[in-house]
């Protein structure tokens, strides 16, 4: 998601000037009777773009989400052309609608614009919009996903505590099978340099800790992964499993991964704390007291 400025209001079509920010207005106050009108009058007005590269139906579903009488706005939006699966910002990885949606848990967005033909899965199946359900600790809109059928690999599997599907992800010599899927970057954060060793299972215990899912983290532990290592993409922050486990909140996950020799005293790259100090950031008192009983 991306706040708002001055450049979403601006359109790249110098003729709806003045009609697109209008327009913009209504669709943040509900008014979906004056946008009625505009969509009527400017019929190109539902597929323009700002100058930032948002539709109004991205405004609709960009934080915080939730407007009024935004449903009677999505279906003027869509009935009058607005593309359900464009792309803001950036043509090629920007976020959609639905991503959005999800990320401001909006059961209520998210269902009609499944309805209205948006992938489930994301577009060219990047799995992105259950994944930042999850991340933003969206369960109403992670679990609307899962039951309109959203797919699950490995790490997905391991962040909504599928401790039951991972067996089956990996083969009878201990490999991982195609069905796992591939190592993705978690909300759009680039992955950059080598990857690491056995990097979606890294990323699935990550994962497993955000869900708070201790059958899924032990599984995973047992399975091979590292409980101080960091995939790509998760190495922009620095933080490893117990920093996760941490601010989830989850006391029998920080003793799991405290048993399986996870670093108390590991600082992650963006805010130099431990996990103990994340705990504390994220009003996690239960974890923090025991981390520190443990040493951190």
């Amino acid at each position: 998601m991306n706040g708002e400025n001055e450049v979403d209001f601006e359109v790249r079509d110098e003729a709806l000037s003045e009609v697109f920010r209008e327009a913009c207005r209504a669709v943040k106050m509900g008014w979906f009777e004056r946008l009625e009108v505009l969509l009527r009058e400017y019929p190109t007005l539902a597929k323009a773009h700002s100058k930032q590269g948002r539709t109004l139906l991205h405004h609709l579903c960009d934080w915080p989400g939730h407007y009024p009488n935004q449903l009677e706005t999505g279906r003027l939006l869509l009935a009058a052309g607005a593309d359900v699966n464009a792309r803001a910002i950036d043509l090629e990885r920007g976020e959609t609608g639905l991503q959005w949606a999800a990320s401001n848990d909006d059961v209520q967005m998210t269902e009609l614009l499944l309805d209205a033909g948006a992938s489930v899965n994301g577009l060219n199946d990047d799995r992105r919009p259950l994944a930042q359900a999850i991340w933003y600790g969206n369960a109403h809109v992670r679990d609307l996903l899962l039951a309109r059928g959203a797919a699950l690999d490995l790490e997905l599997a391991a962040a909504v505590g599928r401790a039951d599907l991972l067996a089956g992800f990996f083969g009878e010599d201990g490999q991982l099978l195609a069905s796992a899927g591939v190592h993705r970057e978690p909300v759009n954060t680039p992955m950059t340099g080598e990857p690491v060793v056995n990097e979606q299972l890294q990323q699935a215990l990550i994962y497993a800790c955000i869900g708070g899912s201790v059958e899924a983290a032990a599984f995973l532990l047992d399975r091979g992964a590292d409980v101080n290592a960091i995939p790509r993409g998760f190495d922009a922050t620095g933080a490893a499993a117990l920093h996760w486990a941490a601010a989830s909140g989850s006391s029998a996950l920080v003793e799991l991964l405290h048993s399986r020799g996870a670093d108390l005293g590991a600082r992650d790259h963006r805010y130099n704390a431990t996990p103990a100090g994340w705990a504390n950031h994220f009003k996690q008192a239960e974890t923090e007291a025991l981390l520190k009983r443990l040493g951190g």
